[in-house]
């Protein structure tokens, strides 16, 4: 990105939050758009300020960053918001908690700005050396076809590789999920020499199959919003933001 990239804070700790973007802002391209003590009138900031991306507390009060975290996915997904978690502790629950209510990326308190600064730029898709892209498609992979086998995606499918392969160009270009039939579409038809619109339509077939006869326990833990009666199956772009944040979780745990 070439414009400033906006930023938003929700921490109970004012002087973890001074210091903090005092040190984003000697960034030229980094500025915070505000400071929240709490989760009062944050949806109203985020509409407002229109941050490219918001730092969010656990244990933000009164009722935690999760339950934000699910309110704010209701409205932006993660391609439209990316969202990265910060916390004071780490555990396994809070990682998978993480994973289901939408988090892009988990830092566990302290951590060096310097750190937080690369992630902002990869989640935006600010950075990535080829050497690296390579080592990360066969990550990203391994990691989804833990998850797909676990859900019941049929592996046969040409949806099947289609969506490893959107998942993957998804964590190295978050904001391809806000383009996807003019971006992420073709960019994995380009690699598996079809048609953007094919390569929507096999994820579609893949997905409705996996709902049909998949395993429906596991479905429900990793897409408890997305399966609600009143959403049905998550759209191909809901499932591959989701599955994004989950990798991106995972790597950086």
């Amino acid at each position: 990105m070439s414009e400033i990239i906006r930023i938003l804070m929700a921490d109970q700790d004012v002087a973890f939050q001074k210091s903090l973007q005092e040190y984003l802002e000697l960034e030229d391209d980094l500025r915070c758009v505000g400071r929240l003590r709490n989760a009062e009138g944050i949806m109203e900031k985020i509409s407002t300020a229109k941050p490219h991306i918001l730092l969010l507390e656990v244990l933000l009060p009164p009722r935690g960053g999760m339950a934000v975290l699910k309110k704010i996915r209701q409205s932006w997904n993660a391609g439209e918001l990316p969202v990265i978690l910060i916390s004071g502790s780490e555990s396994e629950a809070i990682l998978r908690q993480a994973a289901e209510s939408g988090a892009n990326y988990y830092l566990l308190k302290p951590f060096k700005p310097g750190i937080l600064v690369e992630r902002i730029r990869q989640l935006l898709g600010n950075t990535a050396s080829s050497a690296r892209l390579e080592y990360d498609s066969k990550v990203v992979k391994e990691i989804c076809i833990r998850h797909f086998d676990l859900m019941g995606i049929p592996p046969h499918y040409k949806g099947y590789r289609y969506l490893l392969e959107g998942i993957w160009l998804a964590c190295i270009h978050p904001h391809w999920l806000n383009a996807v039939t003019r971006k992420l579409y073709p960019g994995i038809g380009q690699r598996f020499n079809t048609s953007g619109a094919q390569v929507e339509r096999a994820m579609r077939y893949a997905l409705d199959v996996t709902w049909e006869r998949g395993n429906i326990e596991q479905l429900y833990a990793f897409f408890p919003y997305e399966i609600a009666e009143s959403k049905g199956k998550p759209t191909n772009s809901a499932f591959i933001a989701k599955m994004a944040g989950l990798v991106s979780l995972e790597l950086s745990s």
